[in-house]
């Protein structure tokens, strides 16, 4: 029988000392800061350096979103994700996003270095391997493509590693704790900090901005979007841009960690890197799906337990990624030539290299700078036949899932904890606790209307269209929505 400690995160169990209050007031400001995961902290720490007025809100804890449900990699063999952005752009932008990558990992080393961060950071060996002869062509490409770079790699096959039919392994790569790492920053940032502030809306002013909190409210002359997924619709259209991945994860204890990082070539991904601390662990993920197409979440923990190399675990966990449509995130400005509006989103599971890089971006283009990597990932970007491609699948399945979750009132898997009623002429979903007490919710997910279903495993109300989760008496705890789905 297998044995399950939490129901959380590895990184999320530091407990940090100095807490942020909440904004119940009124205040202004130059800069926003809007989300406290690798982006708004490394932007932070960026314009700190420069001596700028700045505020940050979080609208949970520090760290403790999508960056603290992360593997904690930092890596330019990402995947084949190089052989994608080839195919779509050409070997010119593929450079270009490899050394961007390179980059964005001396940025941590030289951060981790200069302010003294203890936070596990380990160099290691990244590798990409392949069980389909059909993906040995993509990995020889990929090849290609370091070599072009005058990156040296080395090709692995069954008779080096049994467990791989075929591989490719780089140096000059590194694992570490992702929340210790934005909290060696925080005692460098003397901006103001609030944590438990959900920014719920905003609107454009004469000569500013007006951003509304939960309990207060920010005046600023830019903002700057760093949360995981942006609350609006409208500018950016990113929900016609992006599709949400879930992965499934889990840590254990080892005898001996092992210096590599390994990940597959495609969904459904197998992933694990290895963490020394106190005790040495793996952390491993499995069974990464488009949101929607899975809806049996529990079904997907249980097959990360099966296939787990062990029946201890001590940690067990979800995250969600924005994938965009040609593989190249999202960063610059929502409005086209707007350097006053600004985010960064869809990092295609890769945020802990391409956060530290979209930080540096950010801040040249507030401080109206050039970067040599501000062009290649304008939200605004060109067409492509890969883009109109994958738009056309984010299409079909965002409407597919919107249509589905909106009929379909009950799933085999909710035997009979889970019931969909009317109620006052709302839907609501009423799951029986194992006290045999009551919570009900609304059904109905406040950001653009989709029909949320039961997570069994971690008793969640999930969206399956853009991401947003909550607590199954309806508190709001990730995703782009504004509101809880409480019915008081």
């Amino acid at each position: 029988m297998v044995k399950i400690m939490k129901k959380e995160a590895l990184w999320c169990e530091t407990k940090r000392k100095k807490t942020f209050p909440s904004l119940k007031t009124g205040i202004k400001t130059d800069i926003l800061i809007i989300g406290g995961g690798m982006v708004g902290i490394s932007l932070a720490l960026e314009l700190e350096k420069e001596k700028k007025n700045y505020i940050l809100i979080e609208a949970d804890q520090i760290g403790h979103g999508v960056t603290g449900h992360s593997t904690g990699k930092l890596t330019f063999l990402q995947e084949a994700n190089l052989v994608d952005i080839e195919k779509a752009f050409g070997q010119e932008k593929t450079d270009l996003y490899l050394k961007s990558q390179q980059d964005a990992i001396d940025i941590v080393t030289k951060n981790i270095i200069d302010y003294h961060i203890d936070c596990n950071f380990e160099s290691t060996t990244s590798i990409t391997f392949t069980n389909d002869y059909q993906e040995i062509p993509k990995l020889r490409k990929l090849e290609t493509i370091l070599e072009r770079n005058n990156i040296p790699y080395h090709m692995i096959n069954q008779e080096k590693d049994p467990e791989m039919l075929y591989g490719v392994s780089v140096k000059n790569t590194a694992v570490f704790h992702p929340v210790k790492y934005l909290e060696g920053i925080l005692p460098f940032l003397k901006g103001k900090i609030f944590e438990h502030t959900k920014a719920i809306q905003y609107q454009k002013r004469e000569f500013d901005y007006l951003v509304n909190t939960e309990e207060g409210y920010i005046i600023a002359k830019t903002i700057v979007f760093t949360c995981h997924y942006p609350f609006f619709t409208i500018p950016g259209l990113i929900p016609f841009k992006t599709h949400i991945e879930r992965s499934y994860l889990c840590s254990f204890t080892v005898d001996k960690a092992k210096s590599i990082s390994v990940i597959n070539t495609k969904i459904p991904t197998i992933s694990y890197r290895y963490h020394r601390d106190r005790k040495d662990y793996m952390i491993y993920l499995r069974n990464s799906h488009r949101l929607g197409q899975d809806l049996d979440y529990e079904h997907n923990y249980q097959e990360l337990i099966k296939k787990a190399p062990t029946k201890n675990i001590d940690y067990i966990w979800q995250n969600q990624d924005v994938m965009t449509e040609d593989h190249l995130p999202l960063i610059g400005p929502i409005e086209k030539g707007n350097h006053h509006l600004l985010f960064a989103t869809g990092f295609n599971t890769w945020g802990m290299t391409n956060g530290p890089l979209a930080a540096q971006i950010l801040k040249d283009m507030i401080l109206e700078k050039e970067n040599p990597y501000q062009t290649l990932f304008l939200p605004n970007r060109g067409i492509s036949l890969e883009k109109i491609k994958n738009f056309m699948i984010d299409t079909f399945y965002s409407g597919k899932n919107y249509i589905i979750s909106k009929r379909k009132n009950y799933y085999s898997f909710y035997l009979d904890k889970v019931k969909i009623e009317h109620l006052e002429g709302k839907k609501v979903g009423i799951y029986l606790d194992e006290n045999e007490k009551m919570h009900i919710v609304c059904t109905t997910c406040p950001h653009l209307g989709c029909g949320l279903t039961f997570n069994t495993f971690m008793k969640t109300w999930d969206c399956p269209c853009h991401g947003s989760r909550f607590t199954m008496e309806g508190k709001w705890i990730e995703g782009p929505s504004t509101k809880n789905i409480n019915i008081d």
